[in-house]
Order: C-alpha cells, then structure tokens, then sequence
C-alpha cells in the first residue's frame, strides 16, 4: 500500500499521549508547559520525517520516480534518457563539372547550420547531392523535402549554387533530449517485456530507443514467414508522421540490433488519415478554447491509438473524440456534427487532425 503521511495533528496528538504514558504526572494540555512545547517540536520532526520517507518510496518505483531517481531506476534494466540528435540527409545544387568538394562545406536555413559530412563530386553537367547534418541537435533540425538551404559561404566556394533543395527524403533524425515521461514509459515498457531475442516488443523497444520516436508499434507481416514490420511516431513531424529521412534512421537502428527475423526493411511510416472535425454550439467559443481543444484531440490520438492494418484494422470510437473535447477546461457544452460515427482505420493509417470547423 501507499506510505500514509500523518497530518501534524495526529503527530502531535501520539506525541502527547507517549509523553502521559511514559511520563506519568505530565500535562500536555498546558500552553505555556514545557512538556508540551516538546510535544510539538517532535511532532514536527516526525512529520517532516515522514514526508521524507513518502518522497524515498516513490522513487523506488518507476511508475513513480522522479528526476534522477527515475534515471537511475531506468539505467538499472537498461534504458538510458535519449539526448538530443541531429538532423541528417542529402541536399542537391550545382558546381563546376566533375569537380570534387571537401567535407566541411556549410549552409544554413533559418537560425540552423549544416554541414557537409563526406566529399562529394559534381557529374559531368553540374549537378551536385551532398551529404549534411545540423550543427544543432533538436527537432528544429529536421526539414521536409523541397526545403531550400543557402549556402554560408559563397566566398569560399564561388563556383557552388547559393541555394540548395533538400531531397526527397527530407532532412530527419533531429530530436529534443528526453522527457521524463517518454523515459518512463519505456522504463515500463522495458520492465514488463524483457528482451525475447526477437518478438514484437523488442521491435518495438529497438525503434523507441531512437531519439525522436514518440511511439511504436510491430507486427507480423503476412508477405513471408518469420517477416515483421515497424510503424512509428517521429516527434516535431506534422501529426506525428515520419518522413522518409527518419525511417531511414530508424531502420539503421534495427539493422544494428540484428534481430533474428526478416528486418532488412522493417521501419515503416504510418499513412496519415485525416480526421475532420465540425464542432456546433461551442459554448465559450475563444481561440484558446478551440486551441486546447485541437491539442486535446492530437494527443488523444497518440494515446490511445495504433495503426490500423490488414486483418488487424484499428476502430477509433466517435466517442474518444468527445471525451478529448469535453476534458478541456473552460468548455461546457458542444455539439460534435462530424464525424458522424466510428473511424476504422486500415492499410498503415494513423489519424491525423484534419480540418476542424467551428459552427
């Protein structure tokens, strides 16, 4: 059971009584007594001593844990805080035909660098794919594809293109360090399936122990015997949604456990499904409302749903949506208009928040 924390009252009310027990003739009721000025200064240590000791239970389970104590629980079976990663993949301009550009060379886009990771060679009519990662870790990183660079130093390099498209694989793999509530849940996740030297959860632990992977999901592929396949979540990706640069990254993960099923193209970006949403008669209809409420229904979705695929689709309840909307502080009362009954998802989908119409 949980550690039960005394109130001071009851502290010092024991205190008392141990005092008329053990002390016979001694008055506790007396303000101005000594015994009873005693009474309240062990009362107080006592207490304090106690919620002490409720902090130090908490931090011996991982469900509970907290800061460094939760660190430690998760280092204890292995599972380690992810710390920030860097955006990486390939950009295209041009240079001076068939020449050969050093690693080194710098863009940037935004308030982000990048830099070339490994020499590169124009072809014979200038065309040039270079290969770059951010100087900056963090999901700031990553950038869709079609995304533009500029060059950082056209001095150094005038024969180079000042601007430079990322591929169509976009530029993936950045991440934020660790929350302690991701950290927590793989803890768990971890704990309560160890390692199998190949099952579905150590798919599943092997794409989550990638910095940025939000959530994970393996199943048994039906194309050949023993075959698996991966979706995922990629945080800072519009709904959740990896580009293609992540599941590379997540792939090389996997290759790098060497699991013993078909794995040699398992990670698998989930298909968006767009969930369109029409709210009538939103009661306290601000924009902060209707804001909280899209974030109540994104996470939502998260939560509680998985992709849904063939054989095993996955049915989303109308009702879910609801719940989300209704959860919101400040909102008492709406009408959902849309959608107008279950979704059922199939073929990889994941729902994405669509359009959300207020009326």
């Amino acid at each position: 059971m949980a550690w039960q924390i005394r109130s001071l009252t009851e502290a010092s009310a024991r205190v008392r009584g141990a005092f008329r027990q053990y002390l016979p003739g001694t008055d506790t009721s007396l303000w101005n007594n000594f015994v009873t000025i005693c009474g309240k200064v062990l009362a107080g240590l006592a207490h304090e001593f106690e919620l002490r000791m409720a902090y130090l239970t908490k931090q011996l389970f991982i469900s509970t844990a907290t800061g460094q104590w939760l660190v430690q629980q998760c280092s204890d079976i292995g599972i380690y805080r992810k710390q920030a990663a860097a955006a990486s993949g390939l950009i295209t301009g041009t240079g001076a035909a068939l020449a050969v550009y050093p690693a080194g060379i710098r863009f940037v886009s935004g308030n982000i660098t990048y830099l070339s990771t490994a020499p590169a060679t124009a072809d014979g009519a200038g065309a040039l794919t270079v290969v770059v990662t951010s100087e900056v870790r963090g999901a700031a990183s990553n950038r869709d594809p079609g995304g533009l660079l500029a060059l950082a130093d056209p001095v150094l390099y005038p024969d180079l293109s000042t601007e430079w498209e990322v591929d169509d694989d976009g530029l993936g793999g950045g991440a934020d360090i660790e929350s302690d509530d991701s950290l927590r849940a793989r803890g768990l996740q971890r704990k309560r399936n160890p390692p199998g030297g190949g099952t579905l959860t150590d798919y599943e632990q092997a794409a989550t122990d990638v910095p940025g992977v939000l959530k994970a999901w393996a199943f048994r592929g039906s194309n050949s015997i023993g075959s698996v396949f991966v979706y995922f979540l990629f945080e800072g990706r519009e709904g959740f949604i990896p580009e293609a640069g992540d599941v590379a990254v997540v792939q090389a993960a996997i290759d790098a456990k060497r699991l013993i099923r078909v794995d040699d193209s398992v990670a698998v970006a989930p298909v968006a499904h767009p969930v369109d949403i029409t709210i009538d008669n939103l009661s306290a209809d601000t924009p902060e409302i209707r804001a909280a409420i899209e974030t109540a229904i994104s996470t939502m979705f998260v939560a509680r749903c998985r992709p849904g695929i063939a054989g095993n689709p996955f049915t989303l309840p109308r009702s879910w949506i609801e719940e989300a909307i209704s959860a919101v502080s400040g909102e008492d009362q709406h009408d959902l208009a849309l959608p107008v009954g279950n979704i059922v998802l199939s073929g990889g989908e994941f729902p994405k928040l669509g359009t959300m119409t207020y009326a």
